[in-house]
């Protein structure tokens, strides 16, 4: 998320890309996408820390979530949030379909 590779490419198609403000926080979703959610290990106290981060991010404007790593869609999915959840994973599994089936 803080790769600008990935933020140039959003941004050159129109979007304003926003991402956690506090390095903190960033380091906090580094470590459980390592630790926990990389082993399998899903906590419920994850689970709403990541609520709370993103309706901080709805607060700061976010139209739109994008899950950029494979495994956020193992704790929060569009069901959680009222504006648009991009599911990457989701995303490239379709589109590979689509690519085959063409």
């Amino acid at each position: 998320m803080e790769k600008d590779f990935y933020i140039k490419k959003l941004e050159e198609h129109g979007l304003n890309v926003l991402v956690p403000s506090k390095k903190e926080t960033r380091d906090y979703i580094q470590f459980t996408l390592k630790e926990e959610l990389g082993r399998g290990v899903i906590l419920e106290e994850t689970r709403a820390q990541y609520i709370q981060i993103i309706n901080d991010l709805i607060k700061g404007g976010a139209e739109g979530i994008i899950l950029g790593c494979t495994e956020i869609p193992m704790l929060i999915n569009q069901d959680d949030f009222e504006i648009p959840v991009f599911d990457t994973t989701k995303i490239h599994c379709e589109a590979i379909v689509d690519y085959m089936l063409s």
